[in-house]
């Protein structure tokens, strides 16, 4: 027999697919895991128990909910979730929902704010965001734009693309000099003094004079427009009407100006009018909102004008800030789902591939240089794309695949890698429902999974870090959404429970991972916490009634506590309490290999035992090891605290002795199965090699 030792400093790998486990060259086989249970990677390296979920509030009637972000005003806390159900919006704010009425009145009513929205609809609600206005876009509803002015007051309302600005009144036009016979028509127009928009052209007014004689002029004038900044004049010529000239007073001279016929007029276009021309995405790009994607014409893109998100409307020929719509060509039928304002263009995802667009030579888009290149032919969801840093990752269209979309400068175009190839379990089967990117503290991609389980990918693509776990709960996982909260990305979901025998939806949040002491720590579901004077009862448990729960009652754990009236009661009394549904964080190694060992070749398949095994641990409490689920010891490490004192939290190497049972795998299990923390950085086992 032969004793070796060994180490896994990292665990970064995330899981490894059961087909993967014979992969011993891989690079990712060395930090890889056989079961990661409610485990957070950490991109320098260590594994930690997940946070646990707080309880925020249960959905309208119970009912299916989609949460979007709305991020204000970070600095001042003014963040929210918007909840949508079925034709309503409730609004939640650092992690509670909006009420009207009296501050301290418990029975005070939800802010709500009525939508065109079904519970069938939500799904596939896309927004983006500008300060206090977000654009909402749905196949089956005309584009739609909720304002904030207050925590009360938000409003929403159906896009209006007319020209909002008004034409000036009163136009005439007279010879201010000389006489004839030939006729000259002009119209005039107004540029809003804050929004720059122009105005359409006034009606046509006609004067006849002989311009080609010296002296002779032709005076236009028009009262003049309380919002107006300047005036555009505009001349016929041959039935068409060009730029004369602009002024700032209420009057213009015509001493046989030439028209400028590439400088024409506005013409009001809506290309959202009616049923079937309602776009399904929207984005931004170079101050222009793009609305592309209708059941009529699902890939088009249309893009507004510069700096005037609801004017879609242009001249002939068009100006450079005129609204761009164009096709984007496939040999495929393609259906534009998504568009990514990006450095170098603007990418367009759709079920035929990926492309960006962008002017001609790095010019600013205009309406006259678009240029279209492919850049792939995966295609992509209708999951909308999130943005990691300087990495685009998206759906694909079929099969529960997450790639990357970066700029590759060998190639001068964009592609990127599968990034669920080594966990492709997760995934088999199923489809992306919904996904978010918290990038603090921990840079994660919680996934929600059409069938209700959630997948979790840490993401650091500048340091080559991403692994999978899982995250597991007592219910279904139905959406996601992370908002900034204090110094934290916050994760909030919805989760479909069974509490007393009745379907219910909640919406929960998680909780931070950063705590002092073992009273701080929060890793309980569907939880609630007390800090007070101490007490033995705890209420406002309604939402649990009828069920089991845990506590954790001034940093000890209080099991098989039933929920009663909506309350608990607890053995001994406590000031600081958390209480909700218990859940269990697993990590389990690969199985070990050593390489190629001098003497014995490779130690895959052959009989092995675990001696003993050391731990290196960073503020963990209560865990349990062993070689397999059978086999899992608690490790004991109660030493010099004070009898009515929790047990302290320990950071440091815990050695352990387990049975030394032979296997081929000498896996190592750690297991919290109590509402603690748990953050493994390495594991060190010595093995006993069999003949």
């Amino acid at each position: 027999m032969s004793v070796l030792r060994n180490m896994q400093p990292a665990f970064v790998g995330g899981l490894l697919s059961s087909t993967l486990w014979s992969r011993v060259d891989l690079s990712k086989y060395a930090t890889g895991l056989k079961r990661a249970d409610n485990i957070l990677l950490h991109a320098h390296g260590g594994a930690s128990n997940r946070p646990g979920l707080v309880f925020v509030d249960e959905t309208r009637t119970s009912g299916k909910a989609r949460l979007l972000p709305f991020d204000f005003d970070v600095g001042s806390d003014q963040t929210y979730i918007l909840v949508f159900t079925h034709q309503k919006l409730r609004i939640i704010r650092s992690g509670s929902p909006i009420k009207s009425g009296n501050v301290g009145d418990s029975n005070r009513p939800y802010y709500e704010v009525d939508t065109p929205y079904t519970d069938t609809d939500i799904d596939q609600l896309v927004m983006v965001q500008e300060k206090d206005i977000a654009y909402i876009s749905h196949r089956n509803h005309p584009p739609h734009k909720l304002s904030r002015y207050g925590d009360l007051d938000w409003r929403l309302e159906e896009m209006d693309f007319s020209i909002k600005m008004t034409a000036p009144t009163d136009v005439a036009a007279s010879a201010e000099s000389g006489s004839g016979s030939t006729s000259y028509s002009y119209k005039v127009s107004a540029v809003h003094q804050s929004t720059k928009e122009e105005s359409l052209p006034s009606v046509s007014v006609s004067v006849s004079n002989d311009l080609t004689t010296a002296g002779h002029k032709n005076k236009i004038s028009w009262t003049a427009h309380s919002d107006a900044r300047k005036y555009v004049v505009y001349k016929e010529d041959n039935g068409l009407y060009g730029l004369a000239g602009t002024t700032t007073a209420t009057s213009f001279i015509d001493e046989n100006i030439t028209a400028d016929l590439s400088d024409a007029p506005q013409e009001v276009v809506n290309p959202f009018d009616g049923a079937g021309n309602y776009p399904g995405a929207v984005g931004f790009f170079e101050q222009r909102l793009t609305l592309p994607s209708t059941n009529n014409n699902p890939s088009a893109i249309d893009l507004s004008q510069s700096a005037n998100y609801e004017n879609f409307s242009s001249a002939s020929p068009a100006k450079a800030s005129d609204a761009i719509a164009f096709r984007i060509p496939s040999s495929r039928r393609n259906e534009i789902n998504s568009v990514v304002s990006m450095p170098r263009g603007l990418a367009v995802f759709g079920t035929a591939g990926e492309w960006v667009v962008k002017g001609s030579s790095d010019d600013h888009l205009t309406p006259s240089n678009p240029l279209v290149r492919q850049q792939s032919y995966y295609g992509s969801s209708r999951v909308q794309p999130i943005i990691c840093g300087k990495t685009i990752l998206y759906a694909v269209a079929r099969g529960g695949v997450v790639r990357d979309f970066n700029y590759d400068f060998s190639s001068d175009s964009y592609g990127g890698a599968d990034l669920t190839v080594l966990a492709r379990h997760l995934f088999e089967g199923k489809e992306i429902k919904s996904w978010a990117y918290a990038q603090a503290p921990h840079s994660i991609v919680p996934v929600v999974l059409d069938d209700g389980a959630c997948a979790v990918m840490t993401y650091m693509k500048e340091h080559e870090v991403w692994g999978w776990t899982e995250f597991k709960t007592k219910g279904q996982f139905e959406d996601v959404c992370v908002i900034a909260e204090g110094n934290e990305d916050v994760v909030y979901f919805v989760i479909k429970r069974m509490i007393g025998g009745q379907e219910k939806r909640f919406i929960e949040k998680m909780h931070t991972r950063v705590f002092e002491d073992s009273k701080q720590c929060f890793f309980v579901d569907s939880g609630l916490s007390y800090s007070g004077s101490p007490v033995d009862s705890i209420s406002g448990l309604t939402h649990l009634e009828g069920e089991t729960v845990v506590a954790l009652a001034d940093g000890n754990v209080v099991r098989d506590l039933s929920v009663s009236g909506g309350q608990i009661t607890l053995p001994i009394k406590a000031s600081i309490i958390h209480v909700g549904l218990s859940y269990e964080a697993v990590l389990q190694t690969l199985d070990l290999d050593l390489g190629t060992v001098q003497g014995l070749g490779t130690v895959q398949g052959r009989q092995k035992a675990i001696g003993s095994i050391s731990v290196r641990l960073n503020q963990s409490r209560g865990l349990w090891i062993g070689p397999d689920e059978d086999n899992l010891h608690e490790w004991k490490q109660r030493s010099t605290e004070d009898w009515n004192e929790p047990t302290d939290l320990f950071t440091g190497i815990m050695q352990f002795n387990p049975s030394g049972r032979w296997s081929q795998g000498a896996t190592t299990i750690i297991k919290q199965k109590d509402p603690l923390p748990m953050s493994v950085l390495s594991i060190m086992p010595e093995i006993v090699i069999g003949g």
